[in-house]
């Protein structure tokens, strides 16, 4: 009988425990406050936001800094991540720092393509990044991939066929899949 007893409440002990758990769980997540330190740095609200585009191989002509071209077709037969960003939208900045990070561990086998569509050169934003940024001064790239929201993400494998296209905010979840798969990451 003190067995049984031992057990029922151990048993009470746990639920008592996991209730605890996911009421401050939920707790930190409605009011936004910091998380607990062994939840820090998981973000519970990086919701993809993103929408289709269609998008088929074009070559462009973009600009470096110092108004050098470059095209597209430099990147023939490589797999190719396209980024449209405007450094004035919160997202664009998000997405740009998130591919950033992916970068090192992507960079030999994808050609990263991170174009900026403001008129402006931001030092700051380069400063920021390691990859090279390009300046759709004239905006060519944006007309002729018809990019009307940021970030726009498109991805071209190395036969030149765009395999997927989105337009808006994605998880990071989302971009490392899509970089696995231009990547051939299997």
């Amino acid at each position: 009988m003190k067995n049984k007893k031992g057990i029922i409440i151990a048993c009470i002990f746990i639920v008592i425990f996991v209730i605890l758990c996911i009421g401050e769980l939920l707790y930190h997540k409605v009011t936004e406050n910091s998380l607990p330190e062994y939840l820090e740095g998981y973000d519970f609200n990086e919701e993809s936001k993103t929408k289709d585009i269609d998008a088929k191989y074009k070559d462009v002509t973009v600009y470096k800094k110092d108004k050098t071209e470059v095209n597209l077709s430099d990147f023939k037969d490589k797999p190719v991540m396209i980024l449209f960003f405007n450094e004035n939208n919160e997202d664009s900045i998000k997405v740009l720092k998130k591919v950033n990070e992916m970068y090192p561990y992507y960079k030999d086998k994808i050609e990263f393509f991170m174009i900026n569509v403001s008129q402006e050169v931001n030092e700051k934003i380069e400063e920021e990044v390691e990859l090279e940024i390009y300046y759709d001064f004239y905006n060519e790239a944006s007309r002729s991939y018809s990019i009307s929201e940021y970030p726009s993400m498109i991805y071209i494998d190395k036969t030149n066929e765009v395999f997927n296209a989105k337009a808006g905010f994605t998880t990071t979840d989302a971009l490392e899949a899509n970089l696995d798969i231009l990547a051939e990451n299997f």
